[in-house]
């Protein structure tokens, strides 16, 4: 899905591009099929293993456990985890539990994201209601906010982590846990957007068969394979593969794909001191995308009356699917060097491919109300529903990332004073290739950059109009650097245990960066200071202060500085909060935030200022005046309430409001796509057993979330309203819950809610996305 102008092609995912590695097209391919065959390889070992060893072996549930091989991984078999997650990888730089880590996270289990039968980050993301989708439409890979700041796909999604080319669905198959992390995370992302980080956390190898079919009331068909063994007289080596492979049925017209992944972990115990892991990820998809709305004439929504989720605007019988081609692959080595020293060097590379395919639907320029003056502005829909359609076709986008850092922690005792000390590097590179500028002898079919060529326009109250493709077809050009980004960081923190339960840590990040829209290079000290203390056991109070380094935004192409850059921006939290967890069962959190950033705005001018230098009329300039304020509190509950109660629920409240701006309609106003309020609940109720009726082997999953109004303009005059959301599922496993065999049947808005789900911006265009109606989904689970 591309977020562009009709007259001025450049793609919508350029605004998180960041950087770029020399290689080329063969290498890159024979890396990206390269895990295909190891997987099925290593399936092929794995399976005929467990055939011949069945009769000898115990079961994954008498097995005992394989002790961690790190700090963080744990090798073993099924074992219900109670929503309770006990370790978090992101927020500090060693890996401190959860209930004790001084910030404000959530983690999305295993067992939570089976019972939700989740497929998408945006099925997990949906657990935490700090956290909203900014432009994640059906079909193409989804833009997210935390705390009202959007992510950097460039840096803010990392597996293990480590980050990723964030412009992909990444698969869940092989995913133990998804952590959420709320706030400024410049410690482990050095130069990035200020919100948070979303980090998969991949399955380890563990003694484990398990088969998994799914499928939903619309007809899509699901299949999947977790298979892992262990090796060697000590069990030192483990291999575990996923694969799945999926048909999918939306619910928009049209828009039905499949999608095949394959994955494959290793772990190596080289030595009592030495242990060495990798991760291969790959998937392959095709889907057509579904594009979003816009205001009618600027300042009108669309009458949810008369709109429906099941319509793709603009669809065309002849319009391509997308294609998504993506590795994320890993290697870490860990070393004990004594027995309060540890060292640790990793490694990751993550590629993106696709070729986005799609009928853009985006303003009016052809319509002759939105090209008289007085008349509506020709970037959005007109006021009676007009807008126009482009074949937009951008080939073989291509994005890199790419990490090295080596990373040592210890441990030296003066007294009664403990310094638990980290310190090492990184280097980072991200890299991206579009569609440029044809050649000299190039046919005049050749376009300068993407196929983005007007074909009619359409109405959204009235039936699709077939048009035939543009003639002659036109052609994307050939591929060039268009983005990168490059940094090289040294990283310390010292965390000290002082007598009273009382631990304070002072850290940072020193990044070097050097980016395709400046010249030169720009170093950066990103500080992190946290306290925290321990009045009774099982009870953390904690404050901390952050600052972070962001890439400036790109200007939309209709403002008097068209797509120029801006420079990079600072922003700034302070947060305190407290985490108390009773009976090592359940984890209850509350947190107050404060969070200041720069705001960015098409500004209205009529001379020339520091960001437009040559105005001759009155037009818009994109610029920074002013500053956005973030203020909120969150509230969670992760675990077992009871022995028939398992939870995971959240809320928020975030005021997050434009001041200084220079524009006193936008002063005092909440930004766009930032709910006041929002909550999630989830609930796993175990029925009570009733004589010779095991009802106890049935388990009620109701599921709620409130969402409240979101402003759609910077004015605060125009808005979505605000929705509840009502889901409903049962597991049942017939012979309980350590039994092979799991059913799951979950249905999502089952009072079939029609709404709009995000008022997202980008490049100062609003888009509004149509919320998903009910969904009935049904699973089966076996585990050998």
């Amino acid at each position: 899905m591309i977020k562009l102008a009709p007259i001025f092609p450049f793609p919508r995912t350029v605004r998180t591009l960041r950087s770029r590695l020399p290689f080329g097209p063969i290498l890159c391919r024979s890396v990206l099929y390269a895990p295909v065959l190891l997987v099925s390889f290593a399936t092929a070992v794995i399976a005929h293993a467990q055939a011949s060893d069945s009769n000898q072996q115990p079961s994954p549930r008498s097995q005992p456990p394989i002790q961690p091989v790190t700090t963080t991984v744990v090798v073993q078999g099924h074992v219900s985890d109670d929503y309770l997650p006990t370790q978090l990888s992101v927020g500090s730089l060693d890996s401190l539990p959860l209930a004790s880590a001084p910030v404000s996270a959530t983690v999305v289990t295993r067992d939570l994201m089976n019972d939700q039968i989740s497929r998408l980050l945006s099925d997990v993301v949906k657990n935490d209601a700090s956290i909203g989708e900014d432009y994640a439409p059906v079909g193409y890979y989804g833009d997210y906010q935390i705390r009202g700041f959007t992510i950097d796909l460039a840096t803010g999604l990392q597996i293990n982590g480590m980050p990723i080319a964030g412009e992909q669905d990444v698969p869940l198959e092989n995913k133990e846990r998804v952590e959420l992390l709320k706030g400024i995370a410049g410690v482990e992302s050095g130069i990035t957007t200020a919100g948070g980080l979303i980090n998969y956390v991949t399955k380890r190898p563990a003694l484990v068969k398990t088969v998994d079919m799914a499928t939903d009331h619309r007809g899509t068909a699901y299949a999947a394979a977790d298979l892992g063994r262990l090796f060697g007289s000590a069990k030192q080596f483990g291999v575990r593969a996923n694969m799945a492979g999926e048909a999918i049925h939306t619910y928009v017209e049209s828009a039905n794909g499949w999608r095949g992944v394959g994955t494959l972990a290793t772990d190596w115990k080289l030595s009592d001191v030495a242990t060495w892991t990798t991760d291969f990820e790959y998937q392959h998809k095709r889907e057509r995308s579904v594009a979003g709305y816009q205001l009618l004439g600027g300042n009108y929504v669309p009458s949810l009356d008369q709109v429906y989720p099941s319509t793709m605007l603009g669809n065309q019988p002849w319009s391509k699917p997308n294609i998504f081609d993506a590795i994320n692959s890993s290697s870490r080595l860990d070393l004990d060097v004594t027995p309060m020293w540890h060292v640790y060097f990793a490694g990751s590379y993550s590629h993106s491919l696709i070729d986005d395919n799609v009928i853009y639907p985006y303003g009016c320029y052809y319509e002759a109300e939105c090209n008289v003056a007085g008349g509506p502005p020709p970037y959005f829909f007109a006021p009676d529903g007009t807008y126009d359609i482009y074949d937009y076709r951008d080939p073989g986008e291509r994005r890199v990332d790419a990490l090295g850092e080596a990373v040592a922690t210890g441990r030296i005792k003066t007294g009664s004073i403990t310094h638990n000390l980290v310190f090492g590097g990184s280097i980072f590179h991200r890299g991206v290739d579009l569609p440029g500028m044809p050649g000299p002898n190039a046919p005049s079919t050749v376009q300068d950059g993407a196929v983005y060529t007007y074909i009619g326009s359409e109405n959204i109250y009235q039936p699709n109009i077939p048009y035939p493709i543009e003639s002659p077809v036109q052609q994307a050009g050939p591929l060039q650097l268009a983005d990168f980004d490059r940094q090289s960081s040294g990283i310390v923190q010292d965390r000290i245990d002082l007598p009273g339960r009382v631990r304070l840590t002072a850290g940072g990040r020193y990044a070097s960066v050097t980016d395709f829209n400046f010249t030169g290079s720009k170093g950066i000290w990103l500080p992190q200071y946290s306290a925290t203390y321990a009045p009774v056991a099982n009870l953390t109070l904690y404050g901390n202060y952050s600052l972070i380094l962001s890439l400036g935004p790109q200007a939309p192409f209709w403002a008097i500085n068209s797509s120029a850059y801006l420079t990079p921006f600072f922003t700034r939290q302070v947060e305190v909060g407290a985490k108390f967890e009773p009976g090592q069962r359940i984890l209850l959190t509350a947190d107050l935030f404060r969070m200041r950033a720069p705001f960015f705005y098409p500004k209205i001018i009529n001379a020339p200022d520091g960001f437009c230098t040559s105005v001759s009329e009155v037009g818009q300039c994109f610029e920074s005046d002013g500053r956005e304020t973030h203020n909120g509190i969150e509230l969670g509950v992760q675990g077992k309430g009871a022995s028939w109660l398992r939870l995971s629920a959240t809320a928020a409240g975030i005021q997050a409001t434009s001041d200084d701006t220079g524009t006193p309609a936008f002063n005092g106003k909440q930004v766009i796509n930032a709910p006041r309020i929002k909550t999630a609940f989830f609930a796993d109720l175990a029925l009570p057993r009733f004589g010779i009726l095991h009802l106890s082997d049935v388990h009620l999953l109701p599921g709620w979330s409130y969402t409240g109004r979101k402003e759609a303009t910077r004015d605060d005059a125009v808005s979505v309203g605000g929705y509840n959301l009502f889901n409903l599922g049962a597991r049942y496993s017939p012979h309980g819950e350590q039994g092979r065999m799991t059913f799951r049947i979950y249905a999502d808005n089952i009072l079939d809610k029609r709404y709009w789900k995000d008022t997202g911006a980008s490049y100062g265009d609003t888009f509004i996305h149509l919320g998903a109606p009910t969904t009935v989904r049904l699973s089966g689970q076996y585990r050998f």
